[in-house]
């Protein structure tokens, strides 16, 4: 959706409200607040959220209060935090349409009935808020368009991500694959709205079909297994290992545009070693925070399998992604110093 749809939906929202009465008010309410949480329109209304306290706003406001229909509201004059305050109350509104009317009846009493209080308050404050806020956002565009394919690009990597892990899951006999058991074993540092998001938009693009269950069990197209089988082909730019063991492998090599059928085993044992020496010298690598986690998660996932009977697919998703983080510091201005780099690489090159 653009971003003129998403304020064109407000509109409409605004609308249905200036129109509505006593028992249909409620659902404008729902569908305004929906419209300002569009993806287009997100990162904009979250900072005009950040920057408004709206609890402060209405202890202000009770304090003023005297008789029925003499509370004042104290709006700010910076732009910005009013709308973050009108934001705010069109989603307390939306979330408690009682309170709505309370706060209508408080501080827009008009006299008459209950619809009036209604209406009241959507002429003082949620009218002038379409208007404002939709010029507000016209002279913002450029920056949001540009914040929205930025987003865009992440949804685009993460639906790839999950793509492949449900490629890997399903294996050579093309079973189906849980989209939650592909999160919790292959993507462990995502949350639940990251993984729904990337479903959504698998299913969107027909990659997946036919959801079933309360996992989440989905097919893979051909269309997309197809090209997900020319991606495994494509990427192996060196020698394809016939790996016996993790830490002393009989390798068998296959040059590059030749063919093998490669087998991969882990045992336990090796996998214990591989988590023992991370713990022990990590910390040599000096990694930043955010590559620290990532290989922490990583690491965990594979002392996980130690529990049970190892599963391949996800040791080696694991142990590829945890690789590709120590072999980016060992390769940096710092990789000279590391003494133990010799054993970091003999320790991945099965993955």
């Amino acid at each position: 959706m653009s971003i003129e749809a998403a304020l064109r939906a407000i509109k409409d929202a605004v609308l249905d409200l200036q129109a509505a009465d006593y028992n249909t008010y409620q659902r404008p309410l729902e569908r305004l607040s929906l419209a300002l949480d569009r993806p287009e329109l997100r990162e904009v209304v979250t900072k005009l959220r950040a920057c408004a306290d709206f609890e402060a706003f209405l202890a202000a406001a009770d304090r003023n209060e005297g008789s029925l229909g003499s509370g004042q509201l104290k709006w700010p004059t910076d732009v910005e935090q009013e709308f973050g305050l009108v934001v705010h109350l069109i989603d307390r509104a939306a979330q408690d349409s009682n309170w709505f009317l309370d706060f209508a009846h408080t501080f827009f009493y008009s006299g008459r009935k209950i619809v009036g209080d209604i209406r009241a308050i959507t002429k003082a404050v949620i009218v002038p808020f379409n208007r404002d806020f939709a010029a507000y956002i016209e002279d913002l565009a450029p920056v949001i368009v540009s914040l929205d394919k930025s987003g865009a690009t992440s949804i685009e990597n993460d639906k790839e991500e999950l793509l492949m892990a449900l490629f890997r899951l399903s294996g050579a006999d093309f079973l189906r694959a849980s989209v939650h058991s592909a999160h919790r074993k292959l993507l462990p540092e995502w949350d639940e709205n990251r993984r729904d998001r990337a479903m959504q938009g698998l299913l969107d693009a027909g990659d997946i079909v036919n959801v079933r269950g309360a996992t989440c069990y989905v097919d893979i197209s051909s269309a997309a297994r197809r090209r997900l089988e020319y991606k495994e082909a494509t990427s192996q730019s060196g020698p394809v290992f016939n790996i016996g063991n993790l830490t002393n492998s009989p390798l068998q090599v296959v040059g590059s545009g030749g063919h093998a059928t490669q087998s991969t085993t882990y045992s336990s044992q090796n996998l214990r070693e591989l988590v023992t020496f991370y713990r022990s010298n990590i910390d040599e690598l000096q990694l930043d925070g955010n590559s620290r986690r990532k290989a922490d998660v990583q690491i965990a996932t594979i002392e996980a399998q130690l529990m049970d009977e190892p599963d391949p697919t996800i040791i080696k998703a694991a142990g590829k992604s945890l690789k590709t983080i120590i072999e980016g510091a060992i390769g940096g201005a710092l990789g000279t110093a590391i003494s133990t780099a010799p054993m970091w690489t003999s320790l991945f090159a099965g993955f």
